[in-house]
């Protein structure tokens, strides 16, 4: 009896040292998880300074234009490394453009076709050609903001009042459309500065960005122009010494402009920015950088005004409101 006992206690013991051991194997620790994996936080963009600085940036060296002479002489000489962007109305265009130019209107159609533009211009000298100069100027810098290098036609395809113009020196036009051409798409440098563009295009309003001389002269005679308006002359020193709109501050076009946008934009508080140039295209190319930069502004229509230019700038139609 004694015996059995004796034998199922150590079978017992034999037993429980099996389950505790695992046949003699040590029993494994599992493992921690792996901590999680935190993307680094990257920091907000700030448009507005991105905007700024891109344009101050631009007005350090800002776009020339190509004469219509110079022009000519080049697509009769090599007009494959051209590429021709007429944003004249399409009724206009249809009348007669420059041969190869491709028409996308000035406004939305601007906004909605960058990506094709981009791409049409890689590799070719740009030109944009609208009227007179000045929404071709307002194309051409929102276009470099956006990195697609472009110039503007200078005196544009022309228009009734100008003395100079494509059309007016009887350059050769054609009637028949040119497509938009199916490049390879390029990269975009920057989607903040291609919204900036595509906002300005898009939000087109109907004043095209431009004030008329009228409106102008009207808020001058009403002593309100001071209340209503922040007057900007991008013409060089020593023409805005010669005359100027009453109100005006000088800022030449270029460099200038570049490092004076905080003070337009102080000034311009509250208010809308008028700029004016000789004849439309500088100014045009200032005020489209200035509303992309949140700064309402507007160019002043057909500018100033310079000897054998045109007839429609303000000191042809104004001449008695000119100061010194």
């Amino acid at each position: 009896m004694l015996t059995r006992k004796l034998s199922l206690f150590l079978s017992s013991l034999v037993i429980t040292g099996l389950i505790v051991t695992g046949c003699g194997q040590a029993v494994p620790v599992a493992a921690p998880p792996p901590a999680p994996v935190v993307a680094p936080v990257e920091a907000p963009v700030d448009s507005a300074k991105l905007i700024q600085d891109a344009v101050a940036t631009y007005m350090k060296a800002p776009a020339a234009a190509i004469l219509n002479d110079k022009l000519k002489s080049e697509l009769e000489a090599t007009p494959d490394a051209y590429f021709v962007l007429d944003i004249r109305k399409a009724d206009d265009y249809a009348k007669g453009h420059i041969k190869g130019a491709v028409n996308v209107p000035f406004g939305p159609e601007l906004a909605n076709n960058l990506d094709k533009i981009r791409a049409a211009a890689q590799g070719k000298t740009f030109v944009v050609t609208c009227y007179s100069g000045q929404t071709a100027g307002q194309t051409v810098s929102a276009l470099n903001i956006a990195g697609v290098k472009a110039i503007s036609l200078q005196f544009g395809m022309g228009k009734d009042g100008f003395l100079q113009g494509w059309m007016a020196k009887k350059y050769p036009m054609v009637t028949d459309a040119t497509p938009m051409p199916d490049a390879p798409a390029v990269p975009s440098p920057n989607k903040v500065l291609d919204q900036a563009f595509k906002d300005f295009f898009t939000n087109l309003p109907a004043d095209i960005y431009q004030i008329t001389q009228q409106i102008l002269k009207e808020a001058l005679d009403k002593k309100t122009a001071d209340l209503d308006y922040f007057i900007v002359d991008l013409r060089k020193a020593e023409d805005f010494a010669k005359g100027h709109i009453q109100g005006a501050i000088n800022v030449p076009y270029g460099p200038d402009v570049s490092t004076n946008l905080d003070m337009i934009k102080e000034k311009g508080k509250g208010k809308t920015v008028v700029v004016y140039c000789y004849t439309g295209q500088t100014a045009g190319h200032v005020d489209s950088l200035l509303n992309m930069m949140g700064v309402k502004t507007r160019s002043l229509a057909f500018g100033f005004g310079k000897e054998g230019d045109n007839k429609k700038g303000w000191s042809a139609t104004y001449p008695d409101a000119i100061v010194k």
